[in-house]
């Protein structure tokens, strides 16, 4: 039984792409989630083939 909505569980996978960028961390910070749990969702968004970047990969500009 899953806690969480899917509408939910997309509106978190959401921010961690452009243009947020938001780090997992700081996704969970302001969601009141665990980080296991937005690392959770993050590979599940991986598996179904959506391109997640890794955590700390935000505004890396040369």
């Amino acid at each position: 039984m899953a806690r969480y909505s899917e509408e939910r569980r997309a509106a978190v996978v959401a921010k961690l792409l452009p243009p947020q960028n938001l780090s997992p961390q700081a996704v969970a910070e302001q969601d009141g989630l665990s980080l296991a749990t937005v690392y959770k969702w993050r590979q599940e968004a991986r598996a179904q083939g959506r391109c997640l970047p890794d955590a700390g990969a935000q505004g890396a500009s040369a």
